[in-house]
């Protein structure tokens, strides 16, 4: 009897392979079949069936970092305590710099007849009566008021006023005035130097034209019989306010004057152009307390 002929090994498994593999390819296709087809209850069947033989999905959870799973705790922010502001004591040095806490106008507190005296003559006298009011043009560190009456003006103290009354009765509960005490320019009298004698004379020009050499870069101030004259090129092409200069320079000679023990209490000042001799600006200056 003779043998068969035993087929070769790599035949078998090629075999096998495409079997699998046509099954594999099956599977598939009637997988996708299954899962495409809604109305045939044997593709519904098959859906049941790979449901339930597929893998649990594993469900994701977002991973926390430390910091985040820490408990915040609330930040207690302490209340702003409601109340007045504290009260600032205020001098008058301290007013002479703000002009935003200056009156516009002050009633007069006096009642008196002061004459007018120049170059030591007399031109009658200026009346004042309780109630005249003051148009306050500047206050002062010493407590000076410096302003105008029916277009005249004048310096006073802030007691011969009711500036005090006002002041506190506006900024009641912010500024706590310190008490004024007026520097009367009557006490720098120096009646061992006065006006008249040669030193007196040579020491008072000396102060003033110093205070005109450093404020206006001019020494060239004469005493005329009805006014000063005082001839000045400012060096900056600015504006200028000519009278209110004259003004600073007739109560600087006024006061000066006071120190060396004169009687004077009234000055005009005239500013002209030094070489042209233009006028600029004039205007006068009353002290009633000299």
């Amino acid at each position: 009897m003779a043998k068969k002929k035993k087929k070769p090994l790599h035949i078998n498994c090629a075999g096998i392979i495409s079997v699998l593999t046509i099954m594999g390819v099956g599977f598939v296709l009637l997988a996708y079949w299954a899962y495409q087809t809604e109305d045939s209850e044997w593709a519904k069947s098959i859906r049941d069936l790979l449901n339930r033989v597929r893998p649990e999905q594993v469900e994701e959870v977002e991973e926390v970092s430390p910091v985040a799973k820490e408990v915040v705790e609330p930040v207690s922010i302490s209340p702003v305590p409601v109340g007045p502001l504290p009260i600032q004591l205020i001098t008058m040095a301290d007013i002479s710099q703000q002009k935003h806490l200056w009156p516009k106008s002050l009633p007069l507190l006096v009642v008196k007849q002061v004459k007018i005296r120049y170059n030591k003559k007399e031109y009658g006298f200026m009346e004042f009566t309780r109630g005249m009011i003051l148009q306050v043009d500047a206050l002062t560190s010493n407590g000076e008021v410096l302003g105008w009456i029916d277009g005249n003006y004048l310096s006073l103290s802030v007691h011969e006023t009711n500036f005090v009354s006002w002041f506190e009765e506006n900024y009641e509960g912010r500024y706590d005035l310190e008490p004024v005490i007026f520097d009367d320019l009557k006490r720098f009298s120096r009646v061992r130097l006065p006006l008249g004698t040669a030193e007196g004379d040579a020491e008072f020009w000396s102060e003033m034209r110093i205070w005109c050499h450093q404020n206006y870069g001019s020494i060239s101030l004469e005493v005329g019989e009805e006014n000063l004259l005082f001839k000045w090129l400012p060096k900056e092409d600015v504006p200028i306010d000519y009278e209110m200069e004259a003004r600073l320079i007739a109560r600087k000679y006024l006061t000066l004057c006071n120190k060396f023990g004169s009687p004077d209490n009234f000055a005009a000042c005239e500013i002209r152009h030094p070489v042209t001799d233009e006028f600029l600006g004039s205007s006068s200056m009353f002290i009633p307390r000299l």
